[in-house]
């Protein structure tokens, strides 16, 4: 818990019983600013308290329910106003989430991408004149530092006035850490963009893209969208809420500083409106990075596709240089195959040119009834094989798997000489 005075600031923990020793205000009466810390998944744990935050806070019950601890982003606030109609004190509630994320390395195939959550979980309780609580719920360290120093430095005493004055300083905190993811993210699909192997065109084997690094960054880009959605929604709720507080709250201006009281809350509001507006320029930049990410995608599907089609039409050029070799082969075998017929029958044993002319063996009929015996057995055996084992026929017909798809298309790439550009069937994520 930090406190800031006019003249003092320190700092002190306490216990949760200690704060609630009554339902007033539980601090001294020169205390403006008061910055408490404190663990809600330990407090949602003790009904006790539980119902001391409740009831010594005024927080809403709704609050601690596990619907709204497990969204990424609200914003709601309340007020009480007096028989004249001013106010008298305001609570506001808002939870936002950013991602922060960063990589080692500035190649496209190294996938060491660390990222974590940093969330603002913060409730405040302004008490006219100008005190306010500030509860920090469930804060990593390096956000608790930043809150500490931008919410209890450099204090004006006419900024305390306006209940809104928290989030002046709160969204510009926001602001600069989703730039920092923003652009973070930038800084990833350019080196996408510039990856040696984004053109295929000068490559002589297929590029390998890392398609899963290439989608995680795809995820990250969707969570760092989402939450400047949220955050814009958050912003312009704020908005909202501060322009119909500020009219209640100049009804009670005193007379002697009306004029400086009015300069702060136009400060304070011109202020949210400007972070507003950069929050949403940092949304369009979100959404040029995503659409940029999903081109570089697309663009490496295409590309393997295309090397691959490629391949595919060298390997079928080939097989037609192939197809006109076997033709010609078939060509010389259908000349000499007569001769050879021709030949072989005059030199069997039922010929005989001894004696100087050709006689004929009237065993020829032997030859003729051989012959068509076995060319019978052999039409026979042919049509009736497929019948007498069926299992092997089916085994013939199934379709090859992947695999033997993949060392069929290797073993054409080495029958054509193309060692030097492997074919490999890559799975997509």
């Amino acid at each position: 818990m930090t406190k800031k005075s006019p003249g003092e600031r320190y700092e002190k923990q306490v216990k949760c019983a200690d704060l609630f020793p009554r339902t007033q205000w539980p601090f001294r009466s020169e205390h403006e600013v008061v910055l408490v810390v404190a663990q809600a998944n330990e407090i949602r744990n003790c009904t006790v308290c539980c119902e001391n935050f409740i009831k010594g806070f005024h927080m809403p019950r709704f609050w601690w329910t596990d619907t709204y601890k497990r969204m990424n982003g609200y914003f709601g606030s309340e007020s009480s106003r007096n028989s004249e109609g001013i106010v008298e004190n305001c609570s506001t509630w808002s939870r936002a989430l950013v991602k922060q994320f960063n990589t080692s390395s500035k190649f496209e195939g190294d996938s060491n991408i660390n990222y974590r959550w940093l969330k603002y979980n913060l409730f405040t309780r302004w008490t006219s004149p100008g005190k306010i609580m500030i509860l920090v719920f469930d804060p990593v360290e390096s956000i608790q530092e930043r809150l500490c120093t931008i919410l209890m430095q450099n204090l004006d005493e006419m900024e305390l006035e306006d209940p809104y004055w928290p989030y002046a300083h709160i969204l510009e905190d926001i602001v600069s850490l989703q730039g920092t993811s923003v652009w973070g993210l930038r800084n990833l699909v350019r080196t996408i963009e510039l990856s040696p192997t984004r053109d295929h065109r000068n490559l002589r084997e297929k590029p390998k893209h890392n398609y899963s690094r290439l989608h995680d960054i795809a995820r990250h880009a969707i969570h760092v969208s989402e939450t400047l959605d949220l955050s814009l929604k958050l912003f312009e709720s704020v908005l909202q809420g501060h322009e119909q507080l500020v009219a209640g709250l100049q009804r009670g201006l005193t007379i002697e500083k009306p004029l400086e009281f009015q300069q702060a809350y136009q400060n304070t509001h011109s202020r949210l409106a400007f972070f507003s507006n950069a929050l949403s320029s940092l949304r369009c930049r979100s959404t040029s990075n995503h659409q940029r990410l999903s081109n570089e995608i697309q663009l490496r599907f295409h590309t393997d596709s295309q090397y691959d089609s490629q391949v595919s039409v060298e390997i079928s050029h080939s097989a037609k240089s192939d197809s006109a070799s076997m033709r010609w082969i078939s060509v010389v075998s259908l000349v000499f195959l007569p001769a050879n017929l021709v030949s072989a029958f005059f030199s069997t044993i039922f010929f005989d040119a001894s004696d100087g002319s050709m006689s004929v063996s009237k065993d020829l009929w032997i030859f003729w009834v051989a012959l068509v015996i076995v060319i019978v057995v052999t039409m026979v055996f042919w049509f009736c094989l497929p019948r007498v084992f069926p299992q092997d026929r089916r085994q013939r017909m199934k379709p090859t798997t992947s695999k033997e798809q993949e060392r069929s298309l290797r073993s054409l790439a080495r029958l054509f000489k193309r060692e030097d550009n492997p074919l490999a069937l890559e799975t997509y994520p």
